[in-house]
């Protein structure tokens, strides 16, 4: 009869831990919260990011479709970069797979961290975060 008990115990805790990652990941990220998704793209492609990547789960495809253009469409990657290494990355500080961004970003703080904002919004976290 302990043994039921004890069973019943574990299984009532691991029911209780898997309901409490479903909450939390129903929950909306802070940062997403109250994250202006239009004003986002417009200033993607005002930024002119749609010359190389497409966007298609914001409608947005790239400009640039020639078979040598290798620009990911965001929609289709996993996020492996967090928010200042993708700032650093864009304005050609950093590198990713031992190269910089093709173009050095020109815009303001505000409208790059849009940008970035739509990229973390839209595609799954990698959960290693990873920086080369």
């Amino acid at each position: 009869m302990k043994e039921i008990k004890k069973f019943g115990l574990i299984i009532s805790a691991l029911l209780f831990s898997i309901s409490l990652v479903l909450i939390a990941q129903e929950q909306p990220n802070e940062d997403n919260k109250n994250f202006d998704v239009e004003k986002a793209k417009t200033k993607y492609v005002e930024a002119k990011c749609n010359t190389c990547h497409s966007f298609s789960a914001y409608g947005i495809e790239k400009k640039n479709k020639s078979a040598n253009n290798k620009a990911p469409d965001f929609s289709e990657i996993k996020v492996e970069y967090d928010k200042e290494f993708l700032k650093k990355y864009l304005n050609k500080e950093e590198q990713i797979n031992n190269k910089k961004h093709p173009v050095a970003y020109k815009g303001t703080d505000e409208d790059v961290e849009l940008i970035i904002g739509l990229i973390l919004h839209n595609v799954p976290k990698n959960e290693d975060n990873k920086q080369e």
